[in-house]
């Protein structure tokens, strides 16, 4: 069994409030959780209106195939409009 952890720092472009934060975090975790057998949550810098730490798990028996998923839930991060990620980090357990 293989435990993939995707961790994304992110900046919300032109977010004037938590509100207008929450709005684009929850579209683009939503989106990953409809689309992929992923986990998803906002981990981190909840409180801050702009920034955000978000963490995409997934477990399998195949790396190719869980590296995969986790690479096209960063490319949907990557052109959610009004996101702009950072800084990525994926770790494999």
């Amino acid at each position: 069994m293989i435990v993939g952890l995707l961790e994304c720092e992110g900046w919300v472009i032109s977010s004037t409030s938590l509100k207008d934060k929450r709005r684009v975090i929850k579209s683009a975790l939503t989106r990953i959780r409809n689309q992929f057998n992923l986990a998803v949550s906002e981990v981190g810098q909840q409180d801050d209106r702009q920034r955000t730490i978000l963490a995409v798990v997934g477990v399998g028996s195949n790396k190719q195939i869980l590296e995969s998923e986790l690479r096209q839930a960063l490319r949907l991060l990557e052109e959610t409009d009004g996101l702009e990620i950072i800084n990525t980090d994926l770790t494999y357990m």
